[in-house]
């Protein structure tokens, strides 16, 4: 085993206050049946040791693998792996240990596209890094530290009247916040869900970080939020990801049969795929998500217009379920030549994303593709049922 890795599951076993094993290259905590996958990915030898770690956690409530990505600088590769690896326990691994036995500090009730969802959030504790002598009067001044309950909703009152709207159906997902302001005043964020970036958080990040006076001290802060839905308002996804894969496979390997009948390919689809709600989101997302991955220099809107029948909503794409699935075996299939080339560009060509980038072009010619600005609409039939 390497030095390094051994160096890091030992120091994970010793931390870590629940029972665990090392098994492999893992740490398994036994009584709540969580896995920890670690990964040294860098260990760099300059005037100090800058150590990054990943950390991969599966555990069986989780609809997706939970990650975190620890880094420290630190005197020697010993300190550094430790730095990082005790960062991730004390505030993502206690988190989610709180979480799972139980404890939630909040509650959101919200609709998706008409459909009630409950849920409720338990903060993690929250770390700081920086230069700052007197850190702990800096958290009470601007965090708020609630001794009674045992958290800090510093964080949480900056991102939660947006989070209500960009949960999906998951019946678990993670939020991570993450703000620094730096000696010479710049501010950056770092918000995710689900292991994706969302910019919309991000910016409720920044609008109170900038409010810090750190008197020229690097200083940082990070917390994650872990939300369950209610299983009253939790209706599980039918399909898994790998079903899906084969259900973008069978719709693009139809669609090249056709060549440009599409109305015929359309029929046709309905025949092979028979659910219809799997089939309107593939029917739907296919096109725009080839145009996007076409014009990357074009900006695409997150959020998107969604007509059901004589109804219409706004929501992100993300809530859709379905939508990265479909996004990621549309990467493979191109990637690993399991479609035709030139099916690429006829798909752009019949989405409504290419529409609106070519007649803005035709509008105005001298225009940069990075001034240019998509929102997707997407069509369904009154049959469609959101899950």
């Amino acid at each position: 085993m390497n030095s390094y890795k051994d160096m890091l599951l030992h120091r994970l076993h010793k931390t870590i206050t629940e029972k665990n094993l090392i098994e492999k290259d893992s740490i398994r905590l036994l009584s709540y049946d969580i896995t920890i996958e670690p990964e040294i990915v860098q260990i760099e030898k300059k005037n100090s040791i800058l150590c990054t770690i990943y950390f991969y956690v599966k555990a069986p409530l989780f609809d997706n693998v939970f990650f975190e990505s620890s880094s420290s600088i630190a005197s020697d590769e010993y300190r550094a792996i430790a730095l990082s690896s005790d960062n991730f326990v004390y505030c993502a691994l206690q988190g989610i240990l709180d979480f799972l036995s139980g404890i939630h500090h909040h509650e959101i009730e919200t609709y998706i596209l008409d459909n009630k969802k409950i849920f409720t959030v338990c903060e993690s504790p929250m770390i700081g890094l920086g230069n700052i002598e007197d850190k702990e009067d800096f958290y009470h001044e601007y965090v708020g530290f609630d001794e009674d309950n045992g958290y800090s909703s510093f964080l949480w009152n900056a991102i939660k009247k947006e989070v209500p709207f960009i949960l999906s159906n998951n019946r678990v997902s993670f939020i991570k916040t993450y703000g620094a302001k730096m000696p010479d005043g710049e501010i950056m964020a770092e918000c995710s869900i689900n292991n994706i970036n969302n910019k919309v958080l991000e910016n409720c990040v920044q609008n109170e970080i900038i409010k810090w006076d750190n008197d020229g001290e690097f200083f940082s802060i990070k917390q994650f939020f872990f939300i369950l839905q209610s299983d009253t308002t939790y209706v599980k996804y039918p399909y898994s990801r790998e079903e899906i894969e084969y259900f973008v496979i069978e719709y693009v390997l139809e669609f090249e049969k056709f060549e440009g009948d599409y109305e015929k390919f359309i029929d046709s689809i309905n025949n092979i795929i028979a659910d219809n709600n799997i089939r309107e989101e593939i029917i739907n997302f296919v096109p725009e998500i080839c145009a996007q991955n076409a014009f990357r220099e074009v900006i695409f809107n997150d959020i998107v217009h969604v007509n059901i029948g004589k109804k219409s909503y706004k929501i992100l794409k993300t809530q859709f379920t379905s939508y990265k699935y479909i996004e990621d075996a549309l990467i493979d299939g191109f990637s690993n030549n399991i479609f035709n080339k030139d099916t690429f560009n006829d798909l752009v060509h019949i989405s409504s994303s290419y529409n609106t980038i070519y007649e803005t072009i035709q509008n105005k010619p001298n225009i940069d593709m990075k001034d240019i600005f998509v929102t997707c609409t997407f069509n369904f039939t009154d049959m469609y049922q959101f899950i």
